[in-house]
Protein backbone atom coordinates (compact mmCIF):
# COMPACT_ATOMS: atom_id res chain seq x y z
CA UNK A 1 0.00 0.00 0.00
CA UNK A 2 1.03 3.35 -0.56
CA UNK A 3 2.08 5.50 1.90
CA UNK A 4 -0.59 8.27 2.83
CA UNK A 5 0.51 12.01 1.80
CA UNK A 6 1.54 14.25 4.02
CA UNK A 7 -0.99 16.73 5.19
CA UNK A 8 0.18 20.54 4.54
CA UNK A 9 -2.97 22.61 5.01
CA UNK A 10 -6.68 22.08 6.58
CA UNK A 11 -9.07 24.84 5.14
CA UNK A 12 -12.35 25.62 5.22
CA UNK A 13 -15.21 25.15 1.96
CA UNK A 14 -16.29 28.00 0.20
CA UNK A 15 -20.40 28.27 -0.04
CA UNK A 16 -20.06 26.89 -3.74
CA UNK A 17 -17.98 23.97 -2.41
CA UNK A 18 -20.30 22.70 0.06
CA UNK A 19 -22.78 22.49 -2.15
CA UNK A 20 -20.75 20.37 -4.76
CA UNK A 21 -19.54 18.14 -2.33
CA UNK A 22 -23.48 17.84 -1.40
CA UNK A 23 -23.90 16.64 -4.35
CA UNK A 24 -21.12 14.63 -5.24
CA UNK A 25 -21.72 12.76 -2.32
CA UNK A 26 -25.62 12.12 -2.78
CA UNK A 27 -25.48 9.63 -5.31
CA UNK A 28 -21.92 7.93 -4.86
CA UNK A 29 -22.47 5.78 -7.71
CA UNK A 30 -24.16 7.98 -9.98
CA UNK A 31 -22.10 10.20 -12.60
CA UNK A 32 -20.85 13.12 -10.61
CA UNK A 33 -21.93 16.24 -12.92
CA UNK A 34 -19.46 18.29 -11.81
CA UNK A 35 -16.28 16.41 -13.37
CA UNK A 36 -15.21 18.74 -15.98
CA UNK A 37 -13.07 18.80 -19.16
CA UNK A 38 -10.73 20.92 -20.45
CA UNK A 39 -9.38 19.59 -23.99
CA UNK A 40 -6.66 21.40 -25.64
CA UNK A 41 -5.34 20.51 -29.48
CA UNK A 42 -1.64 21.37 -30.00
CA UNK A 43 0.22 21.24 -33.19
CA UNK A 44 3.74 21.01 -33.65
CA UNK A 45 6.59 19.77 -31.72
CA UNK A 46 5.82 18.43 -28.30
CA UNK A 47 7.72 17.16 -25.72
CA UNK A 48 5.45 14.87 -23.62
CA UNK A 49 8.22 14.14 -20.57
CA UNK A 50 8.63 18.04 -20.38
CA UNK A 51 4.80 18.87 -20.65
CA UNK A 52 4.34 15.87 -17.38
CA UNK A 53 7.20 18.17 -15.26
CA UNK A 54 5.17 21.06 -16.44
CA UNK A 55 1.78 19.28 -15.16
CA UNK A 56 3.47 18.46 -11.61
CA UNK A 57 5.36 21.70 -10.97
CA UNK A 58 1.62 23.00 -11.46
CA UNK A 59 0.18 20.74 -8.95
CA UNK A 60 2.98 21.75 -6.59
CA UNK A 61 2.82 25.64 -7.14
CA UNK A 62 -1.07 25.78 -6.30
CA UNK A 63 -1.97 23.95 -2.83
CA UNK A 64 -5.72 24.07 -2.95
CA UNK A 65 -5.25 21.39 -6.22
CA UNK A 66 -4.38 19.02 -3.96
CA UNK A 67 -6.88 18.88 -1.61
CA UNK A 68 -9.13 16.33 -0.47
CA UNK A 69 -12.63 16.81 0.53
CA UNK A 70 -13.08 14.86 3.92
CA UNK A 71 -15.91 15.45 7.00
CA UNK A 72 -14.53 15.80 10.57
CA UNK A 73 -15.95 13.82 12.99
CA UNK A 74 -17.77 16.74 14.15
CA UNK A 75 -20.01 16.40 10.94
CA UNK A 76 -17.72 19.98 9.62
CA UNK A 77 -16.87 19.72 6.08
CA UNK A 78 -12.97 20.73 5.22
CA UNK A 79 -10.26 20.73 2.27
CA UNK A 80 -7.29 18.86 3.22
CA UNK A 81 -4.67 19.86 1.42
CA UNK A 82 -1.85 16.96 0.81
CA UNK A 83 2.02 17.62 -0.24
CA UNK A 84 4.27 15.28 -2.32
CA UNK A 85 1.90 13.88 -4.57
CA UNK A 86 2.13 13.87 -8.51
CA UNK A 87 -0.22 14.48 -11.12
CA UNK A 88 -2.54 11.00 -12.61
CA UNK A 89 -0.88 11.29 -16.29
CA UNK A 90 -1.84 8.78 -19.07
CA UNK A 91 -1.01 8.83 -22.60
CA UNK A 92 -2.69 7.59 -25.55
CA UNK A 93 -1.68 6.90 -28.95
CA UNK A 94 -4.44 7.09 -31.81
CA UNK A 95 -1.94 7.02 -34.48
CA UNK A 96 -2.19 3.67 -35.23
CA UNK A 97 -5.86 4.05 -36.50
CA UNK A 98 -7.08 5.40 -39.75
CA UNK A 99 -7.14 9.44 -39.83
CA UNK A 100 -10.82 9.14 -39.93
CA UNK A 101 -11.43 6.87 -37.19
CA UNK A 102 -9.46 8.71 -34.41
CA UNK A 103 -11.64 11.68 -33.89
CA UNK A 104 -14.40 8.90 -33.27
CA UNK A 105 -12.07 6.94 -30.79
CA UNK A 106 -11.05 10.25 -28.99
CA UNK A 107 -14.74 11.04 -28.43
CA UNK A 108 -15.17 7.56 -26.95
CA UNK A 109 -12.42 8.11 -24.37
CA UNK A 110 -14.10 11.25 -23.05
CA UNK A 111 -17.25 9.86 -22.91
CA UNK A 112 -15.43 6.83 -20.67
CA UNK A 113 -13.40 9.29 -19.13
CA UNK A 114 -16.97 11.72 -17.85
CA UNK A 115 -18.37 9.15 -16.15
CA UNK A 116 -15.06 8.30 -14.06
CA UNK A 117 -15.91 9.62 -10.78
CA UNK A 118 -13.41 11.16 -8.90
CA UNK A 119 -12.61 10.05 -5.07
CA UNK A 120 -13.37 12.90 -3.51
CA UNK A 121 -11.35 11.90 -0.35
CA UNK A 122 -8.44 11.02 -2.60
CA UNK A 123 -6.31 13.95 -4.00
CA UNK A 124 -5.61 15.13 -6.97
CA UNK A 125 -9.31 15.86 -7.91
CA UNK A 126 -7.66 15.85 -11.48
CA UNK A 127 -6.10 13.98 -14.17
CA UNK A 128 -4.30 14.37 -17.35
CA UNK A 129 -4.55 12.55 -20.38
CA UNK A 130 -1.95 13.32 -23.60
CA UNK A 131 -3.53 11.84 -26.73
CA UNK A 132 -2.11 11.64 -30.11
CA UNK A 133 -3.37 12.11 -33.06
CA UNK A 134 -0.06 12.21 -35.17
CA UNK A 135 3.62 12.85 -34.58
CA UNK A 136 2.82 16.76 -34.60
CA UNK A 137 -1.13 16.43 -33.25
CA UNK A 138 -1.86 16.33 -30.21
CA UNK A 139 -4.55 16.86 -27.50
CA UNK A 140 -4.63 17.55 -24.13
CA UNK A 141 -7.06 16.64 -21.77
CA UNK A 142 -7.30 17.98 -18.43
CA UNK A 143 -10.16 16.48 -16.40
CA UNK A 144 -10.92 17.60 -12.78
CA UNK A 145 -13.72 18.67 -10.18
CA UNK A 146 -15.19 21.46 -10.28
CA UNK A 147 -14.33 21.89 -6.81
CA UNK A 148 -11.12 23.19 -7.50
CA UNK A 149 -11.47 25.41 -9.82
CA UNK A 150 -13.87 28.08 -11.65
CA UNK A 151 -13.97 29.14 -15.90
CA UNK A 152 -12.42 32.22 -14.51
CA UNK A 153 -8.69 29.73 -13.44
CA UNK A 154 -9.15 27.75 -16.60
CA UNK A 155 -6.92 30.37 -18.92
CA UNK A 156 -4.81 31.33 -15.69
CA UNK A 157 -3.87 27.89 -15.01
CA UNK A 158 -3.66 26.87 -19.14
CA UNK A 159 -0.99 29.78 -19.09
CA UNK A 160 1.04 28.72 -16.12
CA UNK A 161 0.86 25.29 -17.74
CA UNK A 162 2.67 26.11 -20.85
CA UNK A 163 4.61 29.13 -18.91
CA UNK A 164 6.00 25.73 -16.52
CA UNK A 165 6.67 23.63 -19.93
CA UNK A 166 9.37 26.22 -21.93
CA UNK A 167 10.83 26.48 -18.70
CA UNK A 168 11.14 22.96 -18.28
CA UNK A 169 9.18 23.13 -14.99
CA UNK A 170 11.31 26.03 -12.88
CA UNK A 171 8.79 27.45 -10.72
CA UNK A 172 11.39 30.73 -10.70
CA UNK A 173 9.31 31.34 -14.23
CA UNK A 174 6.01 32.31 -12.82
CA UNK A 175 5.68 35.04 -10.06
CA UNK A 176 4.60 34.05 -6.53
CA UNK A 177 1.22 32.31 -6.11
CA UNK A 178 -1.39 34.16 -4.86
CA UNK A 179 -2.82 31.25 -2.22
CA UNK A 180 -6.62 30.39 -2.44
CA UNK A 181 -6.32 29.96 1.07
CA UNK A 182 -6.13 34.29 1.17
CA UNK A 183 -9.59 34.28 -0.37
CA UNK A 184 -10.96 31.41 2.29
CA UNK A 185 -9.35 33.99 4.86
CA UNK A 186 -11.35 37.33 3.67
CA UNK A 187 -14.49 34.85 3.69
CA UNK A 188 -14.45 34.36 7.06
CA UNK A 189 -14.07 37.63 7.76
CA UNK A 190 -17.40 39.12 6.17
CA UNK A 191 -20.47 40.53 7.72
CA UNK A 192 -22.72 37.60 7.83
CA UNK A 193 -25.50 38.91 9.78
CA UNK A 194 -25.77 41.99 7.45
CA UNK A 195 -25.61 39.87 4.99
CA UNK A 196 -28.40 37.32 5.89
CA UNK A 197 -31.18 40.52 6.92
CA UNK A 198 -30.01 41.81 3.50
CA UNK A 199 -31.18 38.68 1.73
CA UNK A 200 -34.57 38.80 3.94
CA UNK A 201 -35.11 41.84 2.70
CA UNK A 202 -34.72 40.88 -0.57
CA UNK A 203 -36.66 37.68 -0.72
CA UNK A 204 -38.93 39.24 1.93
CA UNK A 205 -42.91 38.11 0.88
CA UNK A 206 -42.12 35.56 -1.63
CA UNK A 207 -44.09 32.43 -1.02
CA UNK A 208 -43.23 29.98 -3.50
CA UNK A 209 -40.15 28.79 -5.48
CA UNK A 210 -40.19 29.19 -9.29
CA UNK A 211 -40.05 25.77 -10.78
CA UNK A 212 -39.42 25.04 -15.18
CA UNK A 213 -40.08 21.11 -14.01
CA UNK A 214 -41.37 21.10 -10.64
CA UNK A 215 -41.77 17.00 -10.87
CA UNK A 216 -38.28 16.70 -11.44
CA UNK A 217 -36.81 17.91 -8.26
CA UNK A 218 -36.08 14.50 -7.03
CA UNK A 219 -34.27 12.72 -10.43
CA UNK A 220 -30.82 12.54 -10.08
CA UNK A 221 -28.58 14.84 -12.51
CA UNK A 222 -26.74 13.34 -15.74
CA UNK A 223 -25.28 14.64 -18.23
CA UNK A 224 -26.80 16.86 -20.26
CA UNK A 225 -28.72 17.70 -24.16
CA UNK A 226 -27.35 21.01 -25.35
CA UNK A 227 -29.05 23.43 -27.61
CA UNK A 228 -26.93 26.27 -28.86
CA UNK A 229 -27.98 29.38 -30.13
CA UNK A 230 -25.64 32.51 -32.01
CA UNK A 231 -26.96 35.51 -32.33
CA UNK A 232 -25.64 37.32 -35.76
CA UNK A 233 -23.34 39.88 -35.14
CA UNK A 234 -26.07 42.32 -36.06
CA UNK A 235 -28.26 41.17 -33.53
CA UNK A 236 -25.38 41.15 -30.85
CA UNK A 237 -24.45 44.78 -31.69
CA UNK A 238 -28.00 46.23 -31.38
CA UNK A 239 -28.55 43.90 -28.21
CA UNK A 240 -25.23 45.76 -26.60
CA UNK A 241 -26.49 49.25 -28.20
CA UNK A 242 -29.59 49.00 -26.76
CA UNK A 243 -28.34 47.73 -23.24
CA UNK A 244 -26.12 50.75 -23.20
CA UNK A 245 -28.38 52.87 -24.33
CA UNK A 246 -30.52 52.16 -21.64
CA UNK A 247 -28.04 52.31 -18.44
CA UNK A 248 -28.22 48.35 -18.14
CA UNK A 249 -25.80 45.37 -18.70
CA UNK A 250 -26.26 42.37 -20.93
CA UNK A 251 -26.32 40.14 -18.12
CA UNK A 252 -29.15 42.03 -16.79
CA UNK A 253 -31.23 41.99 -19.72
CA UNK A 254 -30.74 38.45 -20.16
CA UNK A 255 -31.79 37.74 -16.40
CA UNK A 256 -35.03 40.08 -16.98
CA UNK A 257 -36.16 38.44 -20.02
CA UNK A 258 -35.57 34.95 -18.38
CA UNK A 259 -37.55 36.20 -15.97
CA UNK A 260 -40.37 36.78 -18.18
CA UNK A 261 -40.46 33.70 -19.25
CA UNK A 262 -40.26 31.96 -15.94
CA UNK A 263 -43.47 34.22 -15.46
CA UNK A 264 -45.66 32.73 -18.68
CA UNK A 265 -44.40 29.64 -17.75
CA UNK A 266 -45.22 29.66 -14.03
CA UNK A 267 -48.18 32.22 -14.25
CA UNK A 268 -46.78 34.26 -11.36
CA UNK A 269 -45.58 37.58 -11.78
CA UNK A 270 -42.71 37.25 -8.61
CA UNK A 271 -40.19 34.71 -10.11
CA UNK A 272 -36.76 33.92 -8.88
CA UNK A 273 -34.11 32.72 -10.99
CA UNK A 274 -30.33 31.23 -10.35
CA UNK A 275 -27.61 33.50 -11.75
CA UNK A 276 -24.18 32.65 -10.85
CA UNK A 277 -21.46 35.30 -9.73
CA UNK A 278 -18.06 35.86 -9.94
CA UNK A 279 -17.19 35.96 -6.49
CA UNK A 280 -14.19 37.41 -7.11
CA UNK A 281 -13.89 40.45 -5.04
CA UNK A 282 -11.70 43.67 -5.82
CA UNK A 283 -10.90 43.52 -1.73
CA UNK A 284 -8.86 40.58 -2.27
CA UNK A 285 -5.59 41.51 -3.29
CA UNK A 286 -4.48 40.02 -6.69
CA UNK A 287 -7.95 38.11 -6.71
CA UNK A 288 -7.50 38.19 -10.79
CA UNK A 289 -4.67 36.19 -10.76
CA UNK A 290 -5.58 33.44 -8.05
CA UNK A 291 -7.04 29.66 -9.19
CA UNK A 292 -9.75 28.54 -6.88
CA UNK A 293 -13.66 28.19 -6.74
CA UNK A 294 -14.91 31.94 -5.94
CA UNK A 295 -18.19 31.35 -8.29
CA UNK A 296 -21.40 31.78 -5.93
CA UNK A 297 -24.77 30.93 -7.13
CA UNK A 298 -27.40 33.05 -5.88
CA UNK A 299 -30.97 33.72 -6.26
CA UNK A 300 -32.19 36.52 -8.71
CA UNK A 301 -35.51 37.61 -7.39
CA UNK A 302 -37.87 39.75 -10.21
CA UNK A 303 -41.08 41.04 -9.52
CA UNK A 304 -42.83 41.96 -12.58
CA UNK A 305 -45.41 44.69 -13.59
CA UNK A 306 -47.78 44.51 -16.13
CA UNK A 307 -47.78 48.65 -17.24
CA UNK A 308 -44.03 48.90 -16.83
CA UNK A 309 -41.81 49.51 -19.76
CA UNK A 310 -39.43 46.22 -20.31
CA UNK A 311 -36.65 48.89 -19.76
CA UNK A 312 -37.79 50.17 -16.64
CA UNK A 313 -38.15 46.97 -14.92
CA UNK A 314 -34.09 46.15 -16.48
CA UNK A 315 -33.12 49.23 -14.72
CA UNK A 316 -35.11 48.72 -11.64
CA UNK A 317 -33.38 44.82 -11.60
CA UNK A 318 -30.06 46.05 -11.73
CA UNK A 319 -30.54 48.76 -9.02
CA UNK A 320 -31.95 45.78 -6.79
CA UNK A 321 -29.05 43.77 -7.66
CA UNK A 322 -26.56 46.31 -7.24
CA UNK A 323 -27.80 47.07 -3.83
CA UNK A 324 -26.55 43.16 -2.73
CA UNK A 325 -23.73 43.49 -4.11
CA UNK A 326 -21.44 43.51 -0.69
CA UNK A 327 -23.64 40.59 0.36
CA UNK A 328 -22.77 37.80 -2.42
CA UNK A 329 -20.44 36.15 -0.46
CA UNK A 330 -23.31 34.02 1.48
CA UNK A 331 -23.98 30.90 -0.06
CA UNK A 332 -27.23 29.94 -1.77
CA UNK A 333 -27.81 27.28 1.59
CA UNK A 334 -27.15 30.28 4.06
CA UNK A 335 -29.42 32.73 2.13
CA UNK A 336 -32.15 29.49 3.09
CA UNK A 337 -31.67 29.20 6.54
CA UNK A 338 -31.53 33.01 6.86
CA UNK A 339 -34.79 34.07 5.24
CA UNK A 340 -36.75 30.64 5.83
CA UNK A 341 -37.02 29.50 2.38
CA UNK A 342 -36.17 26.11 0.68
CA UNK A 343 -36.26 25.18 -3.04
CA UNK A 344 -36.37 28.65 -4.76
CA UNK A 345 -35.40 27.97 -8.26
CA UNK A 346 -34.13 25.54 -10.80
CA UNK A 347 -33.13 27.32 -13.60
CA UNK A 348 -29.52 28.99 -13.62
CA UNK A 349 -28.31 31.77 -15.38
CA UNK A 350 -24.46 32.10 -16.13
CA UNK A 351 -22.98 35.08 -18.21
CA UNK A 352 -19.25 34.19 -18.96
CA UNK A 353 -17.40 37.45 -18.62
CA UNK A 354 -13.94 36.05 -17.55
CA UNK A 355 -11.01 37.38 -19.79
CA UNK A 356 -9.38 34.86 -21.82
CA UNK A 357 -5.75 35.89 -22.99
CA UNK A 358 -5.31 34.14 -25.92
CA UNK A 359 -1.79 36.43 -26.62
CA UNK A 360 -0.39 35.43 -23.12
CA UNK A 361 -1.07 31.82 -23.63
CA UNK A 362 0.52 31.40 -27.10
CA UNK A 363 3.42 33.45 -25.81
CA UNK A 364 3.63 31.01 -22.48
CA UNK A 365 4.14 28.28 -25.27
CA UNK A 366 7.10 30.38 -27.11
CA UNK A 367 8.20 30.11 -30.74
CA UNK A 368 9.47 26.71 -31.04
CA UNK A 369 6.98 25.32 -29.00
CA UNK A 370 3.44 23.71 -30.53
CA UNK A 371 0.80 26.25 -31.08
CA UNK A 372 -2.64 25.85 -29.24
CA UNK A 373 -5.38 25.87 -32.25
CA UNK A 374 -8.99 24.60 -29.87
CA UNK A 375 -9.97 24.66 -26.90
CA UNK A 376 -12.92 23.14 -25.48
CA UNK A 377 -14.99 22.88 -22.27
CA UNK A 378 -17.33 19.45 -21.31
CA UNK A 379 -19.12 20.47 -18.04
CA UNK A 380 -22.77 20.24 -16.32
CA UNK A 381 -25.17 21.63 -13.55
CA UNK A 382 -27.15 19.80 -11.83
CA UNK A 383 -30.34 22.17 -12.56
CA UNK A 384 -32.95 20.82 -14.64
CA UNK A 385 -32.17 24.14 -16.92
CA UNK A 386 -28.91 26.26 -17.53
CA UNK A 387 -28.47 28.97 -19.58
CA UNK A 388 -24.98 29.94 -20.34
CA UNK A 389 -24.51 33.24 -22.43
CA UNK A 390 -20.86 33.40 -23.66
CA UNK A 391 -20.07 37.20 -25.00
CA UNK A 392 -18.74 37.83 -28.11
CA UNK A 393 -19.17 39.18 -31.83
CA UNK A 394 -21.84 36.72 -31.69
CA UNK A 395 -23.00 36.38 -28.63
CA UNK A 396 -23.99 32.46 -28.00
CA UNK A 397 -26.36 31.27 -25.91
CA UNK A 398 -26.11 27.29 -24.49
CA UNK A 399 -29.53 25.73 -23.21
CA UNK A 400 -28.29 22.63 -21.37
CA UNK A 401 -31.04 20.68 -20.25
CA UNK A 402 -31.47 17.14 -18.41
CA UNK A 403 -33.83 15.33 -20.84
CA UNK A 404 -35.39 13.56 -17.52
CA UNK A 405 -36.55 16.91 -16.45
CA UNK A 406 -37.48 18.50 -19.78
CA UNK A 407 -37.59 17.08 -23.12
CA UNK A 408 -36.12 18.78 -26.54
CA UNK A 409 -39.18 19.93 -27.91
CA UNK A 410 -39.82 22.57 -24.69
CA UNK A 411 -36.40 23.45 -24.55
CA UNK A 412 -36.20 24.72 -27.90
CA UNK A 413 -39.43 26.48 -27.29
CA UNK A 414 -37.53 28.06 -24.22
CA UNK A 415 -34.70 29.42 -26.69
CA UNK A 416 -37.24 30.45 -29.74
CA UNK A 417 -39.36 32.49 -27.06
CA UNK A 418 -35.59 33.95 -24.94
CA UNK A 419 -34.64 34.75 -29.47
CA UNK A 420 -37.67 36.76 -29.81
CA UNK A 421 -37.83 38.61 -26.18
CA UNK A 422 -34.21 39.52 -27.34
CA UNK A 423 -35.73 40.95 -30.24
CA UNK A 424 -38.33 42.88 -28.03
CA UNK A 425 -36.00 44.57 -26.26
CA UNK A 426 -34.06 45.60 -28.97
CA UNK A 427 -36.71 47.20 -31.24
CA UNK A 428 -39.03 48.70 -28.74
CA UNK A 429 -37.34 48.49 -25.01
CA UNK A 430 -40.42 51.02 -23.81
CA UNK A 431 -43.01 48.37 -24.49
CA UNK A 432 -44.94 47.25 -21.24
CA UNK A 433 -43.95 43.82 -19.81
CA UNK A 434 -47.73 42.83 -20.12
CA UNK A 435 -47.57 43.26 -23.83
CA UNK A 436 -44.20 41.09 -24.42
CA UNK A 437 -45.36 38.11 -26.60
CA UNK A 438 -43.41 34.94 -26.05
CA UNK A 439 -44.89 32.56 -28.01
CA UNK A 440 -44.47 32.25 -31.74
CA UNK A 441 -47.64 33.72 -34.45
CA UNK A 442 -47.51 29.79 -36.03
CA UNK A 443 -47.63 26.86 -34.19
CA UNK A 444 -46.49 24.18 -33.17
CA UNK A 445 -42.67 24.36 -33.00
CA UNK A 446 -40.80 22.15 -35.79
CA UNK A 447 -39.54 18.95 -33.78
CA UNK A 448 -35.59 19.54 -33.54
CA UNK A 449 -33.05 16.48 -32.44
CA UNK A 450 -31.02 16.83 -29.71
CA UNK A 451 -27.69 14.80 -29.04
CA UNK A 452 -26.06 14.04 -25.36
CA UNK A 453 -22.82 16.37 -25.22
CA UNK A 454 -20.93 12.69 -24.80
CA UNK A 455 -21.66 12.01 -28.07
CA UNK A 456 -19.90 12.49 -31.43
CA UNK A 457 -22.05 14.46 -32.58
CA UNK A 458 -22.18 18.27 -31.68
CA UNK A 459 -24.86 20.02 -29.83
CA UNK A 460 -28.00 21.26 -31.88
CA UNK A 461 -26.99 24.74 -33.07
CA UNK A 462 -28.62 27.34 -34.97
CA UNK A 463 -26.98 30.54 -36.27
CA UNK A 464 -29.30 33.52 -37.23
CA UNK A 465 -27.90 35.18 -39.48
Amino acid sequence: MAPRPAVEDVLPLSPTQEGMVFHALYDEHAPDVYTGQLVIRLEGPLDQGRLRTAADALLARHANLRAAFRTQRSGRRVQVVAGGIRTPWRATDLTGLPPAERQTAFEDLLARDRETRFDLARPPLLRVRLVAFGDRDHRLLISSHHLLWDGWSAPVLVRELFRLYTSGGDPAALPPVRPYRDYLAWLSRQDRPAAEQAWRAALDGLDEPSLIAPEARDLPAGQPERRVVELSERETTALTAAARANGVTVSTVLQGLWAVLLARHTGRPDVVLGATVSGRDADVPGIESMVGLFINTLPVRVRLRPAEPLAGLLRRLQSEQAALLGHQHLGLTGIQRATGQGLLFDTLLVFESYPIDDDGIARALGPDGPRMTEVSVRDATHYPLTLTALPGDRLTLTFSHQPAALDAATVSGVAAALHRLIRAFTEAPDRPVGRLETAPHEEPHAAMVFESDLTNEPAVRERVD
